[in-house]
């Protein structure tokens, strides 16, 4: 009787499904519906009934509802594979990306290998790609990279997803996984030029210059015509000094694309190296009429400026201010601070850079840091630093908290900031590479403060004060010239630390072995502007047998040496009295044993090269501008004890370093004395700029609560 029973069964169940079939074929997809429900739950284990339910429901939109149905197929028949990628492809539907990938775990292990499950399987991994690639374009970076996970496990050798995860990792500042995934990507094809160019791009980040620049090179030989990979390589060969070939492969990405604003502003940022001023300015203006959205061709332009000899602090102010009206000053958050208003308590005091690693700023502030009252002050490190190094881990243990902007947006950086409940917030960057001049835009903490990193004014409302020294920016000389108020430290703004390594000096000036004066300069050829190689040139003309030594990146290149050799010649230097070194690491501090006399460039003074040269016992002649950066050497000089090496004009100058040659009694007294008087001298008092820095703090905070407790603006 049962048997019965099941044989008048079995013509119902697949007259249902035929019917339910035929409905939806005629587009009656709700009275399908309705059949493949009585099916079900008639047969609640019918897998077939199940599944076309699923299938049904689920192309309606409504993949939560299918879920369990497809659930109730696989359930039923775990042997049939279309069972298993439909109710993944639900799971995803639904949102349920971690539930989606632990069927798709225990589905690849499997291994199912007809030719229907590889085809549907292909469609699922490109629906997916699609999808991710979808959320990498808006920006859902989280998104993407879960969708790419589940795709590598479905197709290991996904190179496009590969490639993809690599560029997430790479713009979310995991810059090793990041090589190893392009890594791999390359591997898996190595016909795609993109692929190469952006392991290029990568390696750049890593600083491995000369890996990347054979990426880039690879990405060409797959694709000669590609713009971004020769803009790109300029870019590398810029920063390996290789600035000839920099700029023939940045000319042939203009050529290939005269649009492309980055090519202008990388061409820019090369011909300001090559000291060709007028022409960088020039492509940064081309940029910006391309691109004015872009901050960072502004602040390159607002940097080349303040090298030119025709560029006066009112001019570099209008820069400055015209960035803070373009870029920052619309950002400017307008809200009331939480942050707790007793005058006398610790202050939360942040420091944002992006050179907390091997650079020149860390000769300066981390003495500062490491002196600061811990009781009074708790300081948060908050790093743009794209590659970290031994400098970077030295200085994570000197903080007491350490923050990473990279790979978070400007608002994301201002938020943490402000949740972080900082009082004063520093910059150490300014208008230089890796900034982060648009977090401070958005006014994240009550107080902000510009410091060491960039010698100038940010040109932002939103930057309150900018430390400066008396010497360097006197009492009614240089607060025409800023944006933020001047806050005076009462001797230096920065100290100098001496190299750990022991550094002899020579025991006699160099002219008692020669028989003559040698005049140096160990700065960039960039700040050796035309007026200072003029003024050089009557120097010599005015110590007959005098010799000039000068130390330039990648002058032993034949183009390099000619082109600073014709400008040399052009402005009067006689070339048979001039030594010409190459900037290398070996050089350094070396080459002070064998000049007399450094001449300090202008309008654009030296900064840490002239406090090398104090160290090393050599002695400058500067000239005192009108504005911080043209008065660098001038306030050391002064705190060192020296004031009468400052000159007021041009002519002085030329007198004073004329004068210094032929007292050779002299020099021989400041070679033997002066690395002790700088020692003695401000410009080595760690301590005493830590608390003087601190004072300032202190005083900051108590007018802050002071004008917003009161009212007063």
């Amino acid at each position: 009787m049962a048997r019965r029973m099941d044989q008048r069964r079995a013509p119902s169940t697949a007259k249902i499904l035929q019917q339910a079939a035929a409905d939806e074929q005629g587009g009656r997809f709700a009275d399908a519906e309705r059949r493949y429900r009585r099916l079900v739950e008639a047969e609640p284990q019918h897998a077939q009934g199940h599944y076309k339910l699923g299938i049904l429901v689920s192309q309606t939109g409504r993949d939560h509802l299918a879920v369990p149905h497809f659930a109730a197929a696989l359930k039923a028949d775990p042997g049939e594979p279309r069972y298993w990628l439909a109710l993944a492809t639900a799971l995803l539907g639904a949102g349920r990306l971690p539930d989606a990938r632990s069927i798709l775990q225990r589905f690849a292990e499997k291994r199912f290998s007809d030719a229907a499950t590889k085809a549907t399987l292909t469609a699922l991994v490109a629906n997916l790609f699609t999808e991710a690639h979808q959320h990498f374009q808006g920006g859902k970076l989280t998104e993407a990279e879960a969708l790419i996970d589940v795709i590598v496990l479905l197709d290991a050798g996904h190179a496009e997803a590969i490639h993809l995860a690599g560029n997430i990792a790479s713009m979310t500042n995991r810059l090793d996984l990041a090589f190893d995934l392009l890594s791999i990507a390359v591997s898996l094809d190595d016909s795609s030029a993109g692929f190469h160019a952006n392991l290029g791009n990568v390696l750049s980040h890593q600083k491995r210059y000369d890996e990347s620049a054979v990426c880039y090179e690879r990405a060409l030989e797959r694709d000669p015509l590609s713009f971004v990979a020769h803009s790109n390589l300029g870019v590398v060969l810029q920063k390996q000094g290789l600035l000839q070939q920099a700029v023939g492969h940045l000319g042939e990405a203009l050529r290939l694309a005269p649009d492309y604003a980055k090519a202008h502003n990388n061409l820019g940022v090369v011909l300001k190296d090559l000291g060709r001023l007028d022409e960088a300015v020039a492509c940064y203006d081309t940029a910006l009429s391309l691109d004015p959205t872009t901050p960072l061709v502004h602040s390159n332009r607002i940097f080349a400026r303040m090298y030119a000899t025709d560029s006066s602090a009112l001019a570099q102010l209008a820069d400055a201010k015209s960035f803070g009206a373009r870029f920052a000053d619309p950002l400017l958050r307008q809200r009331p601070f939480a942050n707790d208003r007793d005058p006398d308590r610790r202050l939360r005091i942040g420091f944002v850079s992006g050179d907390f690693c091997e650079h020149a700023v860390n000769y300066f502030f981390e003495p500062a840091l490491r002196h600061f009252e811990r009781a009074q002050i708790e300081t948060f490190a908050y790093s743009n630093t794209v590659r970290e190094d031994a400098v970077t881990e030295r200085l994570k243990s000197v903080f007491a908290q350490w923050r990473c902007l990279c790979g978070l947006d400007d608002d994301a950086a201002a938020d943490l900031i402000e949740a972080d409940a900082i009082d004063i917030l520093v910059d150490l960057s300014g208008h230089t590479a890796q900034n982060r001049l648009l977090v401070f835009a958005r006014k994240p903490a009550p107080i902000q403060v510009a410091w060491i990193g960039f010698p100038g004014t940010t040109g932002m409302a939103a930057m309150d004060y900018r430390f400066t020294d008396p010497h360097a920016e006197p009492l009614g000389l240089g607060d025409d010239f800023s944006v933020e108020a001047l806050w005076r430290l009462s001797r230096v703004s920065a100290c100098y630390q001496a190299p750990a390594k022991h550094l002899p000096l020579s025991d006699h000036p160099p002219a008692e072995t020669n028989g003559y004066v040698t005049f140096g300069c160990f700065n960039r050829f960039t700040k050796m502007s035309d007026a200072t190689l003029a003024a050089w040139g009557r120097i010599l003309h005015r110590v007959s047998d005098a010799r000039l030594l000068l130390e330039i990146a990648n002058v032993e290149d034949p183009e390099v040496h000619a082109d600073v050799a014709a400008r040399l010649e052009r402005v009067g230097i006689p070339l048979d009295r001039t030594l010409l070194e190459p900037r290398a690491p070996a050089n350094r501090y070396v080459l002070y044993n064998r000049i007399d006399i450094a001449l300090d460039p202008f309008p654009y003074n030296g900064g840490t090269t002239s406090l090398d040269t104090l160290y090393m016992g050599v002695p400058f002649i500067a000239l005192a501008g009108t504005h911080y950066v043209a008065r660098m050497g001038h306030s050391m000089l002064t705190n060192v004890g020296l004031p009468e090496l400052s000159a007021a004009t041009v002519e002085d100058y030329i007198d004073r370093a004329s004068d210094l040659a032929n007292d050779w009694e002299r020099l021989n007294t400041l070679r033997h004395g002066l690395r002790e008087r700088m020692i003695a001298s401000p410009l080595m008092d760690h301590a005493g700029l830590a608390d003087d820095i601190g004072a300032a703090f202190r005083a900051m905070w108590r007018r802050w609560v002071e004008t917003t407790e009161t009212g007063r603006p």
